[in-house]
């Protein structure tokens, strides 16, 4: 061939090597700008964090809302060994390369062409390019294509940041098995510890856990995260990481000595350690209810909770809700003792079922009005997540009585009806709306004749409280209806309900009897139940604040002379509250005990708190009959128990007249269970208060003459006589 031709054809080579040369070279350029635009968002990438829920104004951790869990930490947080250990395992020459290894990529190629499949090669650079997705764009997928991209995105990222700035972001991303991502989560969840406080054994064993998590686990696989952890002290020792006495003290250790078990991190987390499994908390009912308002009335969704890492700073005093749940299942415990022994007895204890209960504590304090401070819905929240205290419609029985003397109070200013006004307890019979008769009896079943209302109101009077309820003069049953829903009470009264709703038929939760019960000691004002005191960003920065919203649901003048009313519940020997005594603080309150015993109350305030306690079967069951299965007997206690412990060592207070509300005082003689006494101090609304007058003569045909003719004519009626 011509030398020329031999030229020619050889310029034709060069061209064309050329042309390849400087297309790859454009490729290449343009796949390093596509990778800085890819990489644009990892300078503002934030690793996902879960929220963080917490009690006492932030004190107290309660738990958090997570699916990778993970806390972030800077690099300086992180111990050096913990650093060394990680580079040792991962990427010896991480300070020296630029990303990717030369000499790991020609073995990959190797690897490729025998094999097909992509394995290692991959510095600490590239593992974050791949762990951190949602920023870098490169999928976690098994190919040639993605693996080139990872490469060109990880040179790129080294042209971006520091080697600290890639080292901590990977830290922080890395998943470490089970819930555990990043470094500081894993140290939490396998040794209890911050990530500060590893030593060089737990150092080796988070490194060791990198390639193949939930295989190394070393809660689950010791001997195996034992062999691994091994390699890397090895690999530490061998790059000047650690002096050969560091290596044998540590490898003279076994990742049992100082590795949490499952059933150790379970214990931990009941001795409130502080180490939680996300999405389980303590005081679960309370949390649960909490999140169903922040979702309802902050606007937050789910996700958010999950990936935006706020702060949740609740309302819950957690010395008061420990309290809370002793008391009350102390309470639950000893009634199913109890209960189970009598079944077995009679043979039938196939029927036992566990009691249930509530109890809800509202702070009345006015710069804290409306704070849940303690919450029970139930015994056992991995048993049964159903919340008592909020979901389960309760009837209130005798507790619903406040709401009807109120509105007499309130109705009956022009008749002057106020503590002292006599009422007939006496028996009576009516028709419903079906045409059935109906008697209101008495839970003692006898009947006290003529009653004053503030004694009604000690006894617990039925015969007084439906009276009340029918006396049109002050409005009648729809009066009442709209006292009770207009003190918070939400579930609707069914229209075509009467009298009985003087007896407490409709249905109310503990949550609201709770906030209703607070307007007594409160002046009259109502304030909507709060469970989140503050929320803050993960930057934390204060986005929202609860702001206290108090509203006059029932005039300051009515709600004192009701609290004046039902502190004689609590103190006078006879009053149906009357084991609070052991509380010796001022306190009001009223029991409740609905049909069959079927539901039973005590809800009651001091200066400081309005607690209410509910006791009762889910599937409303009847608890027993006679007076040991009342409000009294079963729900005092646990109300009485709870407050001695909120209330130790504070100073005792005594309820003051609210501003704006007009009171007269009168020394009346006061009627009492066992006939009258003189001298007792009364409050009245300014205008009611009338000088007693001088018993009328008996008149014969007075309807109300003798308890035994009314009993007679009750007896006549029914059987049809009248």
């Amino acid at each position: 061939m011509d030398v020329r031709g031999c030229g020619f054809l050889f310029f034709l080579f060069m061209v064309a090597v050329g042309s390849a040369f400087g297309a790859g070279l454009g490729v290449f350029a343009w796949r390093m700008e596509k990778a800085k635009a890819q990489i644009a968002t990892l300078d503002q990438f934030r690793p996902k964090i879960g929220s963080k829920v917490y009690a006492d104004g932030g004190a107290v951790f309660l738990g958090e809302y997570n699916v990778e869990n993970r806390q972030l930490v800077r690099l300086s947080e992180i111990p050096l060994i913990l650093q060394k250990a990680v580079v040792a395992a991962e990427d010896s020459v991480f300070y020296e390369h630029k990303g990717v290894r030369p000499d790991a990529i020609v073995r990959t190629g190797l690897d490729v062409l025998r094999t097909g499949r992509i394995r290692g090669a991959s510095t600490i650079t590239m593992q974050l390019v791949r762990n951190a997705e949602e920023a870098t764009g490169v999928s976690k997928e098994r190919t040639p294509s993605r693996k080139l991209q990872e490469m060109i995105v990880a040179l790129q990222v080294e042209r971006e940041f520091t080697k600290d700035e890639i080292l901590e972001l990977y830290m922080n991303q890395v998943f470490l098995g089970g819930s555990a991502h990043g470094i500081e989560a894993a140290a939490q969840f396998y040794f209890g510890k911050p990530c500060k406080d590893v030593n060089i054994e737990e150092a080796a064993t988070l490194a060791a856990i990198l390639p193949s998590p939930n295989a190394y686990r070393p809660d689950l696989h010791a001997e195996r995260a034992q062999r691994q952890r091994n390699l890397v002290l090895d690999r530490m020792l061998e790059h000047g990481f650690i002096t050969a006495d560091e290596f044998e003290r540590a490898r003279a250790t076994t990742v049992r000595d100082y590795t949490l078990t499952p059933e150790q991190r379970l214990a931990r987390m009941n001795e409130e350690s502080g180490l939680l499994t996300p999405n389980k908390f303590r005081a679960p009912y309370f949390v649960r209810e909490m999140k169903i308002r922040m979702l309802q009335e902050q606007k937050y969704d789910d996700q958010q909770l999950i990936d935006d890492g706020y702060e949740i700073i609740t309302t819950l005093d957690m010395r008061l809700q420990k309290a809370a749940e002793e008391a009350m299942f102390n309470q639950l415990r000893a009634f199913d003792e109890r209960k189970l022994k009598a079944l077995q007895r009679a043979g039938r204890e196939d029927e036992f079922v566990p009691v249930q209960g509530a109890l809800v504590c509202m702070d009345n304090r006015p710069e804290f009005a409306g704070y849940v401070r303690a919450l029970v819905g139930g015994r056992d929240w991995e048993v049964e997540q159903f919340n008592m205290a909020t979901q389960a419609g309760r009837q209130p029985g005798s507790s619903v009585k406040p709401f009807v003397w109120a509105t007499a109070l309130e109705n009956g200013r022009g008749k002057k009806i106020n503590p002292t006004t006599i009422y007939v307890d006496g028996p009576f019979t009516m028709r419903g709306g079906n045409g059935q008769a109906w008697s209101p009896r008495n839970f003692s079943g006898d009947y006290s004749g003529p009653v004053s209302l503030r004694l009604a109101l000690e006894k617990s009077i039925n015969t007084v409280s439906v009276r009340i309820a029918d006396d049109k003069a002050i409005g009648g049953v729809p009066a009442v209806k709209e006292m009770i829903q207009k003190c918070g009470f939400s579930i609707p009264i069914p229209p075509d309900a009467g009298l009985t709703v003087a007896l407490g038929s409709h249905s109310v939760t503990a949550l609201e009897q709770c906030a209703a019960y607070s307007i007594f000691p409160n002046g009259g004002m109502y304030a909507k139940p709060i469970f989140i005191e503050a929320i803050k960003d993960r930057d934390g920065l204060e986005i929202y604040r609860a702001e206290i919203k108090r509203e006059q649901k029932m005039s300051p003048e009515v709600a004192f002379v009701m609290l004046h009313m039902l502190r004689g519940v609590c103190e006078a020997p006879w009053g149906t509250g009357g084991r609070t005594r052991e509380l010796e603080r001022p306190r009001g309150g009223k029991t409740g005990t609905s049909n069959d015993a079927r539901d039973v109350w005590f809800c009651g305030f001091t200066p400081e708190y309005t607690c209410v306690v509910w006791i009762g079967y889910k599937d409303n069951r009847s608890l027993g009959s006679g007076a040991d299965y009342t409000g009294g007997r079963m729900t005092v206690p646990v109300w009485t128990n709870f407050m001695k412990t909120a209330l130790e060592g504070q100073e005792v207070k005594d309820f003051a007249v609210p501003e704006g509300a007009e009171i007269e005082w009168h020394n009346v003689t006061r009627q009492t269970s066992r006939g009258h006494a003189a001298g007792f101090k009364e409050a009245f609304i300014k205008g009611t208060y009338t000088a007693p007058a001088p018993p009328a003569p008996p008149k014969p045909q007075d309807v109300f003459d003798s308890i035994e003719d009314q009993m007679e004519r009750q007896d006549r009626l029914i059987s049809g006589v009248l």
